[in-house]
C-alpha cells in the first residue's frame, strides 16, 4: 500500500455504454410514476405538493350526492373514469409518456386541470421517480462496460497528444508509424 492509496493494477481496460435503457427498465419506471400519481390524487394533493383547492360551495354539494362522499375533495374523481384511464401510454426510447387513453377522458382531465393542477410532477413523485430510475440503472450499469483489448485510449482522446503503442504499432483503425 502506498501512501496515495491501495495500488491497482489494470490488466484490461474498457468503457462504459452511453446511458440507454431497455423498454423494460423503462416501463418500470412508468409504471413507478403514474402509480405514485395515482397514490397522489387519491390524498388530495397537487402537483405542486399541496392540498387541492376546496369545491365550490356548488360542486361539493353535486359531488357528494354524486360520489355518496360525505367530506369529498378534489381528487380526481367523479365517475372514477379519468384515474382509471390513466395509464402509461409510451416507455421506450428514453421517452416516458403517462396520459389517459380515450379523448373523453383527456378533455375531462384538462377541464379538471384548469381548477387544479392535479396532473404532473410533485416532489413526492420526483423522489420515487429517482429511486426507480437509480434502481434502473444499476441493474444497467452491470451491462455497460464493453472491455477493451488496448491499454491506452485512441488517438485524439487521451488529453495528451499519441503516446507510443505496445510494439511500436498502432491498434486497428490506427494511424501508421506508431502515432
Amino acid at each position: 500500500m502506498s501512501i496515495y492509496g491501495p495500488l491497482i493494477k489494470v490488466k484490461k481496460t474498457g468503457r462504459v455504454k452511453l446511458p440507454m435503457l431497455d423498454d423494460p427498465q423503462m416501463k418500470a419506471i412508468g409504471d413507478v410514476i403514474v402509480k405514485e400519481q395515482k397514490q397522489r390524487w387519491d390524498d388530495g394533493i397537487t402537483a405542486d405538493g399541496i392540498p387541492g383547492r376546496k369545491l365550490s360551495r356548488r360542486y361539493f354539494f353535486i359531488k357528494r350526492k354524486f360520489t355518496k362522499q360525505v367530506n369529498p375533495i378534489r381528487d380526481m374523481k367523479m365517475t372514477g373514469d379519468t384515474v382509471a384511464n390513466f395509464s402509461l401510454r409510451r416507455a421506450s426510447r428514453g421517452v416516458i409518456r403517462a396520459e389517459n387513453t380515450t379523448r373523453e377522458t383527456r378533455k375531462r382531465a384538462t377541464t379538471a386541470q384548469k381548477y387544479a393542477d392535479m396532473i404532473g410532477f410533485a416532489a413526492s413523485d420526483q423522489i420515487a421517480l429517482f429511486r426507480a430510475c437509480q434502481a434502473q440503472y444499476g441493474e444497467y450499469v452491470k451491462k455497460a462496460w464493453v472491455p477493451l483489448g488496448y491499454l491506452h485510449r485512441p488517438h485524439g482522446r487521451d488529453g495528451y497528444g499519441a503516446a507510443r503503442h505496445p510494439g511500436g504499432r498502432c491498434p486497428p483503425g490506427g494511424r501508421p508509424g506508431g502515432h
